[in-house]
């Protein structure tokens, strides 16, 4: 995915976000600080390449590569980052963060937000009415963040 942009900031910008969101590992995923080091500088490195169109079908082919290696890992990851970001938020409002074990009935079901995602053991469905009380589709609840399910 080639980014076109007449602004190179945000043309930088776009690619950190894609790329952070593919490539979103912690430093507890690695065994140690060296190797998850040795991660943030083949990212900087593949983003540097994008940004500057080096290589451009080469960096594109590994990210590919890399999702579908890695989907279960990177859909953890952001879980992880969706109930960090929601208990920040829940914090700073002064919210005492609740169990996902309070809700709705879980599910697992196939969401259109994210190509070839899964909604797993903390899924949570409600549906979605209109104003006339017709059924209009259904939220997924997973760690804080709300889609819509196919």
């Amino acid at each position: 995915m080639v980014v076109a942009s007449s602004n190179p900031h945000n043309k930088e910008m776009q690619i950190r976000r894609r790329i952070s969101n593919i490539f979103n590992k912690r430093e507890e995923d690695f065994p140690s600080l060296r190797e998850y080091n040795d991660y943030l500088e083949e990212v900087e490195d593949m983003i540097f390449k994008l940004i500057e169109g080096i290589d451009v079908q080469a960096i594109e082919e590994k990210i590919t590569n890399y999702q579908q290696e890695n989907a279960e890992q990177i859909m953890i990851n952001q879980a992880r980052k969706a109930e960090d970001l929601a208990a920040a938020m829940a914090a700073s409002k002064g919210i005492p963060v609740q169990a996902d074990t309070d809700g709705p009935e879980l599910t697992s079901r196939v969401c259109s937000w994210y190509p070839r995602s899964i909604c797993t053991d903390s899924c949570w469905r409600t549906a979605t009415t209109n104003r006339h009380g017709t059924t209009t589709g259904t939220t997924c609840w997973w760690a804080g963040h709300a889609w819509l399910c196919s």
